[in-house]
């Protein structure tokens, strides 16, 4: 009888220090998972130092100027919640130029962003200019070369730089293609 109180004892011991070690392990995960938790969450909302923070938070605002400062915001970062005024040109249907011995075709409307309203009245005169210029832009291009993103890019960019040439009063900003369609 004493041996089996013993070995009843014994087993209680043995089930006790079996169950504080899994109540150890588990205290264990649970705070590391919370140090791991600690650290992405200052990770997340220190967001890195203050001059990474100013300058990204003046980036934009200097990128504005000074495209403004060219005539150029063809920039996809651009602000585009302070848009100047815009001035609709006609649709245009281009036959693209062709490397192979199908023919392409191009339909687009374009609205061009003004750097200051008061230039409507010099893009009125020279409407036919316009309309030439961006033809001649238009249809000098491949399919291939307009399809991409970047390709539509590069293409905002010539017609902004192209038409700025000859305007006085003021500058393109930025355009926008308002359809673009290839057959």
């Amino acid at each position: 009888m004493a041996e089996e109180e013993q070995e009843s004892k014994e087993s209680k011991l043995s089930a006790l220090k079996q169950n504080k070690m899994i109540l150890f392990v588990i205290i264990g995960v649970v705070v590391l998972l919370l140090i791991v938790l600690i650290l992405v969450a200052v990770l997340i909302f220190s967001g890195g130092n203050e001059e990474e923070m100013q300058a990204q938070a003046t980036a934009p605002t200097e990128q504005l100027q000074s495209a403004s400062n060219r005539g150029s915001a063809a920039n996809p970062n651009s602000s585009l919640l302070s848009i100047g005024t815009m001035y609709p040109v006609d649709q245009f249907i281009v036959n693209l130029m062709s490397s192979g011995g199908g023919k392409r075709y191009l339909k687009t409307s374009i609205a061009l962003e003004l750097s200051v309203s008061e230039m409507t009245a010099e893009l009125d005169t020279k409407r036919d200019i316009i309309r030439d210029v961006l033809i001649t832009i238009l249809s000098s291009k491949t399919f291939e070369e307009v399809q991409t993103s970047k390709g539509k890019q590069k293409l905002k960019e010539e017609i902004i730089e192209r038409l700025n040439e000859f305007l006085v009063d003021g500058r393109v900003a930025n355009v926008f293609f308002t359809e673009f369609v290839v057959q």
